[in-house]
């Protein structure tokens, strides 16, 4: 802030100093070392100022890029979250369906036990005493 208020306050006085009326010159040559003074001040404001605003310019700019930047990267973040909610919604409808036909089967399986229970066969896949086999492992 401080640079600008100087920039703009040489700026200012070489204006007003090329705006005042100029005593004749005398052939001393002290009217063109104050002229030589003069437009050397006001080249050397211009220039600062040209400097300043190149580099305001540079650092918005910067900005404006690592804005960008961020934006890229939020979207590439919502687009997999969006992604992963997909996958997750799928899973759900897998899921879903594999509940489905586990169910199928567990009615096919009780129908045909009590097709089996009325016509009076006896099932022993489900109930009953399981065999215990050794094979040195311990009991299982």
């Amino acid at each position: 802030m401080s640079i600008r208020k100087l920039l703009a306050g040489c700026t200012a006085s070489a204006i007003l100093a090329l705006g005042m009326p100029a005593t004749p010159a005398h052939a001393n040559g002290a009217a063109s070392t104050r002229n030589i003074i003069i437009f050397s001040a006001a080249a050397a404001a211009t220039y600062l100022l040209v400097q300043h605003n190149r580099k305001v310019h540079q650092r918005e700019a910067e900005a404006a890029a690592r804005q960008a930047e961020l934006e890229q990267e939020n979207d590439n973040a919502s687009s997999a979250y969006e992604q992963a909610h997909r996958a997750y919604e799928e899973e759900l409808a897998v899921n879903s369906e594999l509940q489905k036909e586990v169910a199928y089967q567990h009615a096919v399986v009780e129908a045909q036990r009590q097709e089996l229970a009325s016509l009076s066969v006896h099932d022993d896949s489900g109930t009953g005493n399981v065999a215990m086999i050794s094979y040195g492992w311990g009991n299982v």
